[in-house]
């Protein structure tokens, strides 16, 4: 999936170089010989990233790196040929050199669907939200954060826990030959922790927070000790259909898989399972779906796509029913709609999506359960067919089985399967409370409750 410059950067220079580039600067460098050089549109986006990352193992802290990147993705058209290209070399001549050399890679391609850039240059300032600058300025306590979770997680069960802090600042820079300029910054600082009571037991935990105030290592400590606790003589389930209680963690991750169906991208190269589907329902009515550009709490997104168009709020489904695709320039042309605010100079892609919240507790959730599995994390989500939707993923860490609302067995070594519009169409309940979620498995950062599912198919992982 193109991930536009949201998150992009590449190794540069180290330390103060980094942070002394001038993003804008760099930007009217590229810009200006591209106009020399004729071409017909030009797009110049820098990034700048200032990241702290923190590893630990066997409940002690290993590694601390800081690493400061940048890089310059530049997109050029000329006689309806274009091009796109990311640099790490950022002094002058080398982005002089390295547009040059872009601009006569275009004589080797074939004419593309070409849309010019907007005629009307927009001039951006930084997001209204802004950006909590003690992430940015977080360094000597992300190593005692480590260390609250892992005591946590210790105190609930868990005997030894490994995982990852990172605490990071990018600021994004865009100039385009139309005039459009801008920037914009945003923080994010994410823990995750995997906690284990015996070689088969083990739980995992989340904290994911656009400000320090909103982080909570304690609390995914003790959720990942607790699971590691209580997944002790864990055993394979019996196949067959289940009711399904999914935590945030594991809804995200294939509610970003809704996300990218939903690109107008996705559905035009035939990888999406929402073809045809405009104005149709592709999920229960309980379900609703939105992308924010940016919003309070978010942790990523800006003000402006890679294209220069402004971010907003798009609303993909609705009660149910899917009422747009995300698009950039081109495919806006093409579906004869407006471009959303979601450019991907190649693909649209959302920034922070946001299923809405329901009315129910997770207690309340557990008790509607007759016949039912809650999953608390996943990994290895595969896709059988993207045109149809059809996928599998592996729970892992906490996971049990409910009978007549309660909790009666922990369960190990199974594999969920299903299809995307099945599932969606049968959510059942949706939680009053949600987190944001984003780590590996979810890289776009999302807004989920728990969600209680009918019929969804188990079988043991190695049937």
């Amino acid at each position: 999936m193109d991930r536009g410059t949201r998150d992009s950067a590449c190794r540069h220079q180290a330390g103060s170089k980094v942070i002394a580039l001038d993003l804008e600067t760099l930007n009217e460098t590229a810009v200006a010989a591209a106009k020399k050089l004729g071409a017909d549109d030009t797009v110049a986006l820098t990034a700048r990233v200032n990241d702290r990352m923190i590893r630990f193992a066997n409940n002690s802290v290993t590694t601390a790196n800081q690493i400061e990147e940048a890089e310059m993705t530049v997109y050029l058209a000329h006689r309806r040929r274009r091009a796109i290209a990311s640099t790490s070399n950022l002094d002058q001549p080398s982005i002089r050199r390295f547009v040059g050399e872009l601009f006569e890679s275009l004589k080797g391609l074939q004419e593309s669907e070409y849309v010019p850039l907007p005629d009307r240059a927009t001039k951006y300032s930084p997001s209204p939200l802004g950006f909590d600058r003690k992430i940015a300025a977080a360094g000597a306590e992300l190593p005692e954060l480590a260390k609250v979770a892992i005591a946590s997680s210790l105190a609930a069960g868990g005997k030894r826990s490994a995982g990852v802090i990172d605490a990071g600042e990018v600021s994004t820079a865009i100039l385009t030959s139309t005039g459009t300029v801008g920037t914009d910054s945003g923080a994010s600082i994410t823990l995750n922790i995997r906690s284990f009571a015996e070689k088969d037991a083990s739980g995992h935990g989340l904290s994911c927070s656009s400000t320090m105030a909103g982080f909570d290592p304690e609390e995914a400590g003790r959720r990942a000790g607790g699971d590691a606790k209580r997944m002790k003589n864990a055993k394979e389930p019996e196949g067959g259909p289940y009711q399904v209680l999914l935590s945030p963690t594991v809804a995200s991750n294939l509610v970003e898989t809704v996300g990218y169906s939903a690109s107008a991208f996705s559905v035009d190269t035939g990888t999406s399972y929402l073809v045809g589907k405009l104005g149709k329902r592709v999920a229960s009515e309980a379900f609703s779906l939105t992308d924010h550009g940016t919003v309070k709490g978010g942790l990523g997104g800006r003000v402006f796509d890679d294209e220069g168009v402004r971010t907003g709020s798009t609303r993909l489904v609705k009660d149910g029913v899917l009422t747009t695709y995300l698009h950039n320039l081109t495919t806006a042309s093409k579906w004869k709609a407006e471009s959303t605010g979601n450019a991907g100079l190649v693909e649209p892609h959302g920034w922070n999506f946001e299923v809405g919240a329901g009315d129910s507790s997770y207690e309340e959730m557990v008790k509607e359960m007759k016949r039912g599995i809650i999953l608390t994390s996943n990994w290895y989500t595969r896709f059988k067919n993207y045109r149809t939707g059809e996928f599998s993923t592996v729970p892992r860490d906490g996971a049990y089985l409910v009978e007549n609302g309660r909790v009666k067995q922990p369960l190990k070594g199974m594999r969920a399967g299903d299809d995307l519009q099945r599932m969606f169409s049968s959510v059942k309940l949706l939680s009053k409370a949600r987190e944001w979620i984003q780590w590996w498995e979810v890289d776009t950062p999302t807004l989920c409750p728990w969600m209680l599912i009918d019929g969804v198919k188990i079988t043991r992982a190695y049937e």
